[in-house]
């Protein structure tokens, strides 16, 4: 008896010590853009079976626009591409911008993405972010890419509130940044998150404080729909 209980205390501590080490390891490999290649790849794949639309606004980003559940549905009249996977970073986007972003030919790219960046356990900064979104914007722009760029602000989380502040400093400097450059915007869509007193509204996000909910996408769709129909890209023809 003492014997099994040894085994089952041995058969406990090893599992113990590889769930540890699998929480220890996703968060480490999914700051590297390589652990995303097989959801690119599905892209790729798909586009040869289900060719996407010509002419039409690309999205890119991560977790938000890779879960928004009726996305063209909440863009229309402006005809989208979505193009969000897994937990995606600024840098990864810029990893795999020439198999996600310049194939389109797009007539404006819309980036959804840096709450994961500021969420990674290598410490990045806000300053960071903005250094990584002006890398994918210059190299989309040497690459022949002219298209608008349009950033769409961080949002906060009620789960990761502490972190709020180093979002608005990103968001601010992201901001900053595309007012000074040519057929680039930025989209503000944090404020509406926020109530009368600038507490985060904990109604738009699931249970885990996190993800978006029903609400929050509604709340976030129409401010980046409008912004672009303004543009003229609900037209067949954009009218800037």
């Amino acid at each position: 008896m003492k014997r099994t209980f040894v085994v089952l205390g041995i058969a406990f501590g090893v599992a113990v010590a590889a769930l540890f080490a699998f929480l220890i390891y996703v968060p480490l490999a999914s700051g590297d853009a390589k652990y995303w290649e097989g959801e690119i790849a599905a892209f790729e794949r798909r586009d040869v079976s289900n060719p996407p639309p010509e002419n039409a606004v690309l999205f890119v980003g991560g977790r938000d626009l890779r879960l928004w559940p009726r996305f063209a549905e909440d863009m229309a009249p402006v005809t989208v591409i979505q193009r969000g996977f897994g937990g995606a970073q600024i840098s990864h986007i810029d990893h795999y911008r020439a198999r996600i972003v310049l194939p389109y030919d797009p007539r404006a790219v819309v980036v959804m993405a840096g709450e994961a960046d500021l969420s990674d356990v290598r410490g990045r900064r806000p300053e960071d972010l903005l250094d990584d979104f002006r890398t994918l914007a210059l190299s989309l722009r040497a690459e022949g890419e002219d298209a608008p760029i349009y950033f769409v602000s961080l949002r906060p989380a009620p789960a990761r509130e502490e972190r709020w502040y180093g979002q608005q400093r990103a968001n601010a400097l992201i901001a900053d940044y595309v007012r000074s450059e040519k057929e680039m915007y930025f989209i503000d869509v944090s404020s509406a998150m926020l109530d009368d007193k600038g507490n985060i509204r904990d109604d738009l996000y699931r249970w885990d404080g996190l993800t978006l909910n029903g609400k929050g996408y509604e709340t976030i769709g129409p401010i980046i729909r409008q912004r672009l129909i303004d543009a003229g890209y609900g037209a067949l023809r954009p009218s800037r």
